[in-house]
């Protein structure tokens, strides 16, 4: 048992970014609306540079507010949750396709709330190619963005998730089914 927390100790501190210095450079306070007991929101950290490059990494909370005790199983895979770049309006900005991809992807799956909690998953996937010296770079599962200096504070991110109502059974009532959008995220940085 003596030798399980440290080993702990040691893993954490390899993870990647443990040790790199992160804050919230944008938040929003405000959740979406409850769809099937649902509630989401986005959050943006500055990470530190990258070959010179600006990395803001998205998390994505979501919320269990329904009124029954059951726990909440959403369905986060790259079929079910989306990321876009936006512009005010909510009108898509580019495509997230703008550097090429290898590795491994990290794979988010089911994700299970029990009743009354929330969780914070960090969407920020690292098998993008990173453009060397941009202002900033968003990379997520469903894309990488560049981020020019001017557009600064003028575009935004959402996330949208979707679930398929499954037929009715005893899980049918555990698992989250409708769509949901965040509230736009202002794309900044200090």
């Amino acid at each position: 048992m003596r030798i399980a927390v440290p080993l702990l100790l040691m893993l954490f501190a390899l993870a990647p970014g443990a040790l790199s210095s992160a804050f919230p450079v944008s938040a929003n306070d405000e959740w979406s609306e409850a769809v099937n007991g649902l509630q989401a929101r986005l959050e943006l950290v500055e990470r530190e540079k990258l070959f010179g490059a600006r990395l803001l990494v998205p998390y994505l909370d979501l919320r269990n507010v329904r009124d029954v005790s059951n726990q909440m199983e959403v369905n986060c895979d790259n079929r079910h949750l989306k990321v876009e770049l936006v512009e005010a309006d909510g009108s898509p900005l580019r495509d997230g396709q703008s550097s090429d991809r290898t590795g491994p992807i990290p794979d988010l799956t089911v994700i299970v709330l029990p009743w009354d909690s929330s969780i914070r998953l960090n969407l920020e996937c690292r098998n993008w190619g990173i453009a060397k010296d941009a202002a900033a770079m968003v990379a997520t599962d469903s894309g990488a963005w560049v981020i020019q200096e001017n557009e600064k504070g003028k575009i935004y991110l959402r996330a949208t998730l979707t679930g398929e109502k499954i037929e009715p059974s005893y899980n049918s009532r555990k698992r989250w089914s409708g769509k949901i959008q965040t509230p736009l995220l202002k794309v900044d940085w200090k």
